[in-house]
């Protein structure tokens, strides 16, 4: 299980900043928010694998977006307060939660510049409502190890946001791993993917979710490496776990 501190995060999206050719870093799109308060928090969701399978196509993220979601959470969700949510919020689980989402209607999304209308970066955009004929607005996104100049887009109507996710450390001021958080397999010795086992376990996915006017939609994310289904501890199952696509594509 991931070492910092799983939460949901409600607020208010003030930029979108989608991850664009000559950026630094690791690829995240950075959802800028904040809660009533006025204090910031972003929200990085990857846009690109860094844990290929053989070949360009297996840097792919695998997305599902669903625009008209309809769970029994969001009556939870709607009664939040605003701000980062460390207990009493619902818990995601891609695997063992059925009525969250089907698996299996999984695909591969690419990431391209901004001017591309099918990859993920267009459809964050799509979803955040962010005004893309305006003019970008600079802003400075930075981590502990460095600092980079880019471009976000405001919003054109009020679009709360609830992030799934865990917390930055140590500033805890955004969470990351939006993303499903288990089926991640311990890889063999000398393999070129990267180990992400000790991330696995159960009701601790992450995802991006937005209400529009009273609707909501909600992105979920996973990596073509991970298998399904896992254990009670989120862990591949050996002799029956598979790649999520199972040879689709």
């Amino acid at each position: 299980m991931a070492q910092n501190e799983y939460v949901l995060f409600k607020g208010t999206v003030k930029l979108g900043v989608p991850f664009l050719d000559g950026y630094k870093g690791d690829p995240h799109y950075v959802i800028v928010s904040e809660d009533t308060n006025g204090q910031s928090f972003n929200i990085v969701t990857n846009v690109k694998s860094d844990s290929s399978l053989t070949g360009p196509a297996g840097y792919l993220v695998l997305y599902l977006w669903n625009q008209y979601f309809d769970h029994p959470m969001k009556a939870d969700l709607a009664k939040l307060s605003a701000g980062v949510s460390t207990s009493n919020f619902p818990k995601l689980d891609y695997v063992h939660d059925t009525r969250l989402l089907d698996l299996s209607a999984m695909r591969p999304i690419p990431l391209d510049t901004k001017d591309e209308k099918n990859d993920i970066n267009a459809l964050l955009n799509e979803m955040l409502q962010l005004d893309m004929s305006a003019n970008g607005v600079d802003y400075v996104y930075k981590t502990p190890s460095y600092s980079d100049d880019r471009l976000g887009w405001k919003p054109t109507k009020d679009v709360t946001v609830y992030a799934f996710g865990f917390l930055f450390e140590p500033g805890k001021d955004g969470l990351h791993e939006t993303h499903m958080n288990q089926g991640n397999p311990k890889p063999a010795p000398g393999s070129h993917i990267k180990d992400h086992s000790n991330e696995n376990g159960v009701l601790q996915d992450g995802a991006v979710m937005v209400e529009v006017d009273g609707k909501f939609q909600a992105l979920f994310v996973a990596f073509q490496t991970q298998l399904v289904p896992t254990d009670n501890r989120g862990r591949p199952i050996p002799g029956q776990s598979h790649p999520i696509l199972n040879g689709k594509t």
